[in-house]
């Protein structure tokens, strides 16, 4: 997973503000079977999976040297509804 996330911000220009919800729709579009396989590591009988989960991304995105914690942000999450998620800069 975190050779896809790393992909994904290397096409990320420096300086602009990117949140997770991007990263996940791009892990879910160029990435669906190393998005699958994470999925199957938090599958409980828990039916907050998906919130589950996207923590878990964002903690691996937050992991990343080039990039900078600045906030949050709101925007649309794959479930098209607007949703409160993390917002990053790309150094």
């Amino acid at each position: 997973m975190q050779n896809s996330i790393k992909k994904i911000i290397e096409d990320i220009p420096k300086g602009c503000i990117f949140d997770s919800h991007f990263i996940i729709n791009e892990l879910i579009k160029k990435y669906s079977d190393q998005y699958l396989y994470f999925v199957k590591k938090f599958i409980k009988k828990d039916n907050q999976i998906t919130l589950i989960l996207h923590g878990q991304i964002g903690k691996e995105i937050n992991k990343l040297n080039n990039i900078k914690k600045i906030g949050d942000s709101w925007s649309e999450n794959i479930h098209k509804t607007p949703s409160k998620c993390t917002c990053w800069e790309k150094l």
